[in-house]
């Protein structure tokens, strides 16, 4: 053991000492964000080796993640400096498969089982409703699959599954799991959700492989304890009733993932579930500023399914937390966007600096002015916007309506959604197109006489509905066409029913991700621009760097911390999520808070809070948002809140665009680009660049709009330059420029021309 490491108690503040020391009996450690929880893991392993309580191999530490494993595995060997190999440091499904492949033959497996993906798992079910002869148009595989991963998640086998008449297709669903269980086992395999379920039938299949690991385990560490589910915990009660030594640390403000299975009652039921129970809490926290921590202990104290606990600090009080609406996510964009631009004046690190929200489809607008800025980001735990499955179909889609000639975009979406258009019949119409030196659009035409008779009228009816769209794009605009393309292909009706599937909130974001698609295309005056643009977005992301803004949902946060934090999407309906208090109630809020909390605590130093008052998909609806709930639960004295008034009245955008007197020192090099853009003729802004006009303009070549402006007068913009009133509409003017084709504009920022 290094020198160092035999001071380790001093390094540790009297609460994480109490937890580090208290090695007898069941010990709970409530650990707050930032309050130094994998210190107290590591030091409390460090403390029972130091003082011979038990050998290396006789410890258990168990861990949510490889990556945590691996840290913890890391930390302790440096402390100890010797070799950690025998260990039991890893996740649930990693230790319960150091005893299954022991034991393997008790629950009927075979020497060198395998453990099967999530792929083939819903490829065994299809097969299955096959064979059964059951409908999966209505009720599809992937949601009977997902039901019983649940089952396995709650302990519940096959065998002890009762019948509920209240259940989706109850009777269907027993069925499928009992003979899914049996071909497991004929073809020797396990799914995740066996890994554990299986170690749990062999301890209660034989009591002496049991006793034999509850003796063996002189003490059990759990980490993440508020995310476990009740398997994990069935699987750690059988083990603890040995030496009856654990340490539990978690934080139940940050249980965020029920979704998946995790279960906050295991916390809070800590002092039922284990004997002679004892708590500390670690509120001290290490990393936020004191008005963080007061903004985000007010607002989870809201909750009443907590132990309760209130964190504090030494470090400064710091800046109060800034809150701003805006009347539409451009706005919320370019606010961002500027802020980051003052952070990099400052020479400020992007690694320091990340953007969070609650839905992932609401990244676009930020990364397409990031991306227009020339800033660096990357996504965490999810695609890029245009990268996502969804929008690439749609985008292929209508590829397609504007280039027959496309053979990319057809052999992407000739069969999606599924039209029972197999390889066989591409293959076909790929050689034939070669042949013949055309299209596959074409040669499908030619050679759809050839296919069976299925596949013949779904190739019809895709060649009809093609044919249908590209008149449609003709008379209509891509908005409306894009639309009748997502209902008319049935891609939206695919959408909702894996939607249906899936309690995964990252899985359930692709209607919204289209809605973003679809609010994105306003920005665009025709198809053929917005398909230009798309690929010039895609050929900027991939040029990266390692000095980057981080985006990434709250979800995918939880862990991390930055300086700067930027919580966009604070809108009553969106956070908190109308889905989560439409299903789960007033625990679906109150996890919806947790998720804030976990938001708010990744910051250090400062926080931006940003709501948009128009609905972020407004092309389906007249609604307007109302700032989230969230935000009025925070402490006043410590926020600074502009509403979007605030933003109509400051034109702080077009003033560092319009101005040529900015000296470069002034000014960061991300503003000099965004102004050196501004003098590009046909430049395609992302944000509304209506610029107001001051009494000082001294180009004699405009009136002072004394004069009212009528119909067919001759006008000049500061952006889209000379222009004629098509139509006037009480503030706004329909126009018609000369570069720019048709605008709504606001009169008071138009000259007339004498």
């Amino acid at each position: 053991m290094s020198e160092n490491s035999l001071k380790y108690l001093d390094l540790l503040n009297n609460e994480q000492k109490k937890a580090v020391e208290s090695t007898n009996g069941s010990l709970l450690v409530l650990a707050g964000a930032g309050s130094g929880k994998t210190r107290v893991l590591t030091f409390r392993i460090l403390h029972i080796l130091y003082n011979k309580l038990a050998t290396p191999s006789q410890i258990l530490a168990v861990t949510f993640t490889n990556k945590a494993a691996s840290e913890m595995k890391t930390r302790i060997a440096k402390l100890i400096n010797l070799p950690i190999d025998r260990m039991w440091i890893g996740t649930f499904h990693s230790l319960a498969l150091r005893i299954l492949r022991q034991y393997y033959e008790i629950v009927g497996l075979k020497k060198n089982f395998l453990i099967i993906d999530t792929d083939d798992q819903l490829k065994l079910v299809k097969n299955i409703c096959v064979a059964e002869k059951i409908d999966t148009k209505e009720v599809s595989a992937k949601y009977y699959l997902n039901t019983i991963d649940s089952f396995k998640n709650k302990g519940i086998s096959y065998d002890s599954l009762k019948k509920n008449k209240y259940r989706k297709n109850d009777f269907e669903l027993r069925k499928i799991y009992k003979i899914y269980q049996s071909e497991l086992i004929r073809l020797n395999l396990v799914d995740f959700g066996d890994i554990i379920l299986h170690c749990i039938t062999i301890f209660k299949k034989n009591t002496e492989i049991l006793s034999k690991y509850q003796n063996f385990f002189k003490f059990i560490h759990v980490d993440e304890y508020q995310d476990i589910n009740p398997i994990q915990q069935t699987w750690i009660k059988f083990l603890y009733q040995g030496n009856k030594n654990i340490c539990c640390v978690g934080d139940d403000d940050q249980s965020i993932y029920s979704w998946r299975g995790a279960d906050v009652s295991n916390l809070l039921s800590f002092e039922n579930n284990f004997s002679e129970p004892t708590i500390i809490r670690l509120e001290q926290n290490y990393r936020s500023t004191k008005n963080i921590l007061s903004c985000a202990s007010k607002l989870i104290s809201k909750n009443k399914g907590r132990y309760g606990k209130e964190l504090w600090s030494t470090n400064e009080d710091g800046e109060k937390i800034t809150i701003n609406g805006f009347w539409e996510t451009k706005e919320e964009a370019v606010y961002v966007s500027d802020k980051i631009e003052d952070l990099i004046k400052s020479k400020k690190k992007l690694s320091e600096i990340s953007i969070l929200f609650r839905v992932a489809a609401h990244t676009r607008s930020f990364e397409e002015r990031l991306i227009n800025l020339g800033l660096p980001y990357k996504i965490i735990g999810g695609l890029r916007f245009y990268e996502r499955k969804e929008i690439k179909d749609i985008i292929a889609y209508l590829r397609l309506v504007n280039n027959l000639s496309d053979d990319l975009a057809f052999e992407r979406i000739v069969n999606i959604p599924k039209r029972g258009i197999g390889k066989s019949t591409l293959s076909k119409i790929s050689a034939h197109a070669r042949i013949n030196n055309t299209s596959m659009f074409e040669s499908t035409k030619k050679i759809i006489f050839k296919t069976n008779s299925k596949t013949k009228h779904e190739l019809y009816k895709f060649i009809d509905n093609v044919i249908k769209w590209k008149k449609i794009k003709k008379n209509f605009d891509h908005l409306e066409l894009t639309k009748t393309i997502i209902e008319d292909s049935g891609y939206l009706k695919y959408l909702k029913n894996e939607e249906k599937n899936s309690s995964n909130p990252e899985n359930l974001s692709r209607i919204d991700n289209i809605n973003e698609f679809i609010e994105s295309l306003k920005e665009f005056e025709n198809l053929e621009g917005f398909l230009e643009h798309v690929s010039l977005v895609m050929e900027n992301i991939s040029n990266t760097s390692s000095d980057t803004i981080t985006l990434m949902t709250m979800h995918a946060a939880k862990g991390l911390e930055f300086d700067y934090i930027f919580l966009a999407g604070w809108e009553e309906g969106v956070f908190p999520s109308q889905r989560s208090i439409e299903e789960s109630g007033n625990k679906g809020l109150e996890e919806e808070r947790r998720l804030a909390y976990v938001a708010l605590t990744r910051a250090r130093k400062k926080i931006h809070i940003t709501y948009v008052n128009q609905n972020r998909y407004s092309y389906a609806s007249h609604d307007f948002n109302l700032p989230s709930r969230f935000i009025s639960e925070l402490p006043e004295d410590i926020i600074e809140i502009n509403d979007s008034k605030y933003i109509q009245e400051n034109n702080f955008l077009n003033e560092f665009v319009e101005l040529d007197d900015f000296s470069n020192e002034l000014i960061t090099p991300g503003r000099q680009r965004l102004i050196n853009n501004s003098k590009k003729k046909n430049i395609d802004w992302e944000f509304n660049q209506d610029c107001d006009y001051n009494d000082n303009d001294n180009n004699n070549n405009y009136n002072d709009n004394d004069n009212e402006i009528t119909k067919g007068d001759s006008v000049y913009h500061k952006k889209f330059g000379n222009g004629k009133i098509i139509t006037l509409d009480n503030d706004k003017a329909l126009v018609k420029f000369e570069n720019f084709s048709l605008k709504n504009i606001y009169i008071k920022f138009l000259k007339i021309i004498n």
